[in-house]
């Protein structure tokens, strides 16, 4: 009734693949069964179907393991990518801080640069003071031009 010169076909069952010669095995079964005559059955060897059923265990497990391990390393991604942003918000602090302290340092270096010549002023003043009234006079007439 079915020829063995076919194309090979493959059938799929919830992720098992059923081969054209796997197929002509099991309808040769089923029709032996239906004629009840004992010559027509094709005997099918139990080591390849034990091997067949056992390749498709090993095959789901593996597919089981494989999705497993994408979600594992999708949960890794997942946490990396926080802790990168973390990472960046923790720098963009760090330069922020940075930078208002060397604003900070400059502003107080202009500052301390303004209080030296503030005080070489009132030194010279205190020293014209003490000095003879010439060079009082001198200091002063100075300080006009």
């Amino acid at each position: 009734m079915f020829s063995t010169s076919m194309e090979p076909v493959h059938i799929c069952f919830d992720d098992a693949m059923i081969t054209g010669d796997e197929l002509n095995d099991i309808l040769a079964f089923l029709q032996s069964d239906e004629s009840d005559n004992p010559s027509e059955v094709v005997p099918v060897d139990e080591k390849k179907r034990r091997r067949t059923i056992s390749n498709r265990e090993s095959a789901k497990r593996s597919r089981l393991k494989k999705k497993k391990r994408f979600e594992e390393l999708t949960e890794e991604v997942n946490r990396l990518n926080l802790r990168n942003q973390e990472l960046k918000n923790r720098l963009a602090n760090v330069v922020s801080c940075g930078n208002e302290i060397s604003n900070e340092n400059n502003r107080l270096k202009t500052e301390s640069v303004c209080l030296e010549i503030r005080l070489l002023e009132l030194y010279r003043f205190l020293v014209a003071i003490q000095s003879p009234i010439s060079t009082t006079v001198t200091y002063i007439t100075e300080l006009e031009i």
